[in-house]
């Protein structure tokens, strides 16, 4: 493949970070050079993250929803299977959409290092090659954190459970969990449904823990029906082996001791934006700031340096594909508008969701958040036990919790314990993106008999 020398973008990396916004260049004619290792699109995410791992979860549901009696052998087999075959389909929907974008995209595997703001070194199979670009967005993920303990060397992480190609055979029949966040509460619900013994164990004195504490008690409450066993307060010390087993050791801050035996250990206490390994450094010789381990940026996604932009998880704000996406497209059009920052990100329309079953959302305002601020509220909790759709599915259980200011009835936080929480959140972004009211939600009429009718329902009082 020839490599052009010089281009008007390039971007590092080709997760959900860039590739939307290397096509919106493209499309409006600038030269753009997209690198990836992975030799294709759809990064950390399609590789091993939020594809798979659904993909995995929906095939578990699909034969654990109709008989309590499976083989947990062979339901992995064949969740593993779907997985790959999405993985498949995905990677060659993006091979197709690459050349529909050529000749202005030019996509590259290879290891990039950034050498300034407008020179990228490319390391491929062929050798090194030097670019020159005017701009530069750094779109280069995350990575799993891994502690420092001993023992480390023993664990699984998600990468192990999901990875394209390189999954594991077989459940573990044991699993200890470190970490309560959203991985470890995915997992231990999925490989629950399986028969499967889990553990977590969290540091922090409730799961979910960066989530408002009502989603934190829809995850215990959600745990405790799967029969997890969950140690809170309790930080990892280390692992080591024991027969057959592997053993997890654990200490509270008033120094009681844990011992978890399991067949297998999974870390799961989150992901750092990939901040090393690429030049970064050269950058930061130049002007470029960090906050807390992330690239710093503003709203349009601008470094500290003009011509350099940072997208996705790599900037540490809302580490999540979709977030990704949008701000990879405010980045390309703000660079189509010659650094102008015409487009900027709302974080708080941002859905954040726990794929339990039921499923756990949150978008907008936290109370937390809204009383800090000084800004009046009222919050309208609304049970789903009447909902059709709830009592269809057999999840009566659920709940939403919408926040709305006080006089303009502005929506501008949604909570939801629901068998569709993730759904509902959409239309709740929908409503925090563009400022909706109570009233324009109430005017809405839900297609009936799903969840959605009830959103109409809790919102009427406000005709």
């Amino acid at each position: 493949m020839k490599v052009p020398s010089r281009v008007d973008t390039i971007f590092v990396g080709g997760g959900g970070a860039s590739y939307p916004g290397a096509f919106e260049l493209a499309k409006a004619g600038q030269s753009v050079l997209m690198v990836d290792d992975k030799g294709n699109l759809g990064g950390d995410c399609l590789y091993a993250g939020c594809i798979p791992s659904k993909s995995v979860r929906t095939r578990i549901l699909d034969y654990t929803s109709t008989t309590n009696k499976v083989d947990p052998d062979e339901v992995w087999k064949a969740a593993i299977e779907l997985k790959e075959w999405v993985q498949e389909i995905r990677y060659e929907q993006h091979r197709e959409e690459i050349k529909e974008h050529e000749p202005n995209l030019t996509f590259l595997k290879g290891w990039a290092v950034i050498e300034g703001p407008n020179t990228v070194r490319i390391s491929t199979e062929e050798g090194e090659v030097k670019v020159e670009t005017k701009n530069l967005v750094i779109g280069a993920g995350a990575e799993n954190v891994i502690l420092n303990i001993p023992g480390k060397e023993l664990v699984l992480t998600s990468d192990d459970l999901f990875a394209y190609r390189r999954a594991i055979k077989r459940p573990p029949r044991s699993l200890a969990i470190i970490g309560g966040g959203y991985i470890g509460v995915e997992v231990a619900d999925m490989l629950s449904r399986l028969g499967v013994h889990v553990t977590i164990v969290e540091m922090m004195d409730r799961l979910l823990p960066n989530m408002p504490p009502d989603m934190s008690k829809a995850a215990m409450q959600r745990m405790q029906e799967a029969g997890v066993d969950v140690h809170l307060g309790f930080a990892a010390a280390g692992i080591e082996r024991r027969g057959e087993y592997k053993v997890l050791k654990a200490r509270s801050k008033d120094g009681r001791e844990l011992e978890v035996e399991a067949e297998e250990v999974l870390m799961a206490v989150g992901r750092r934006p990939r901040t090393r390994n690429y030049g970064l450094e050269s950058l930061q010789a130049q002007g470029l700031e960090l906050d807390r381990g992330a690239i710093k940026v503003t709203p349009g996604m601008k470094t500290t340096i003009s011509n350099v932009y940072a997208t996705g998880d790599v900037t540490g704000k809302a580490m999540l594909f979709h977030a990704a996406v949008k701000e990879s497209i405010i980045a390309a059009k703000n660079i189509l508008a010659g650094g102008r920052e015409l487009y900027r990100f709302n974080y708080h329309s941002v859905p954040y969701t726990v794929f339990t079953y039921p499923e756990i959302a949150v978008v907008g305002y936290t109370e937390d958040e809204l009383q800090a601020a000084g800004i009046p509220y009222e919050v309208v909790l609304y049970r789903l036990a009447g909902d059709a759709q709830s009592q269809i599915v057999g999840h009566r259980e659920g709940w939403m919790k919408i926040i709305l200011e006080k006089e303009s009835l502005r929506v501008l936080g949604f909570q939801a314990y629901a068998h569709n929480a993730a759904d509902l959140s959409a239309v709740f972004a929908l409503a925090i993106e563009n400022n909706l009211t109570a009233k324009n939600l109430a005017w809405v009429a839900g297609p009936h008999p799903l969840t959605f009718e009830a959103i109409n329902y809790a919102m009427r009082p406000y005709f």
